[in-house]
């Protein structure tokens, strides 16, 4: 049994590289992961240079028009992160945040009463990355303390 921070972090390093994903599941990552950035990222240059539909759309669901700029930056950044390599801990965040964006963007339509076909992209982008999140490979994760 492992007793030193080290020697835990060695552990989980060395269980992780024992599973190997298949080939599937590398396809369907990079998929999922490509359609959420690349999707985050043209979103981002819409929300930035407040361009129709998304602007709007915003401006529907109650959000100020500053917001659009704040929101695109981050979601600019959060694509680049996604597909860029290393820095598992930055991955987190970025889809932690792009999370915390569907999911706002999923309940903001249901209480301004929009129907169901505004609900299908946020739930789609939802799923995507939640698919880009489960199936990423060891190197883009955060290795685990404490792994036995």
């Amino acid at each position: 049994m492992p007793t030193k921070a080290s020697d835990q972090m060695a552990t989980a390093t060395e269980v992780r590289s024992d599973v190997t994903p298949s080939r599937k599941a590398i396809i369907v990552y990079w998929v999922c992961t490509l359609f959420v950035a690349l999707n985050a990222l043209g979103a981002g240059i819409i929300d930035i240079l407040h361009l129709q539909p998304l602007f709007g759309l915003l401006l529907h669901l109650g959000y100020p028009s500053y917001f659009a700029t704040i929101l695109g930056v981050w979601k600019v950044l959060g694509a680049i992160v996604l597909v860029a390599p290393r820095y598992p801990l930055v991955k987190e965040w970025a889809y932690a945040g792009m999370f915390i964006d569907f999911s706002s963007a999923v309940i903001s339509h249901l209480v301004s009463g929009d129907g169901a076909g505004a609900l299908a992209a946020p739930i789609v982008s939802m799923v995507a990355l939640v698919g880009s999140w489960y199936l990423r490979p060891s190197s883009r994760r955060i290795p685990s303390f404490g792994a036995e």
